[in-house]
């Protein structure tokens, strides 16, 4: 049997699942629609950088800590991602968003670096870094998971 849903209810859809995605993670989110290609088609139309844009409104500061590094947040602690400007490099949260590029879009290590490049330009006017993923982040105490 075939299910028809119309525009509107396509769109209402695609909110609600961000919703989730932003209330509970992608990881609990996929686990609802049947994982996370399905949850990447659902809700992001099998576009990454409509996931990157959910992280458009970060709030950026200079860390306490570090004099070279700016810090993308939702709230003090629980940082997206960290800009070393020495080093010109963005350590991006790998529970939060690069897994979900990995494994709901299956995109490989480079695909991923460009996207994030492209997008922390466009986005943050972030330009000549390089993105690397943070995947042990119980050696840094500025990633926590938060969506």
């Amino acid at each position: 049997m075939k299910i028809i849903i119309t525009k509107e209810q396509q769109e209402s859809l695609q909110r609600k699942l961000k919703k989730m995605v932003k209330d509970l993670g992608w990881g609990k989110t996929s686990k609802a629609v049947s994982g996370p290609e399905q949850l990447a088609k659902l809700a992001f139309n099998n576009n990454p950088m409509e996931f990157l844009n959910m992280f458009n409104n970060l709030d950026v500061f200079q860390s306490e800590e570090e004099k070279d590094w700016t810090l993308f947040r939702y709230e003090k602690g629980n940082n997206m991602m960290v800009y070393d400007r020495k080093n010109e490099y963005v350590y991006v949260s790998y529970d939060v968003i690069w897994s979900f590029l990995e494994n709901g879009f299956g995109l490989k290590y480079k695909e991923i670096q460009g996207i994030t490049k492209d997008w922390l330009g466009e986005t943050y006017n972030l330009r000549g870094i390089t993105t690397i993923k943070n995947i042990n982040i119980s050696w840094y105490s500025w990633v926590r998971h938060t969506i």
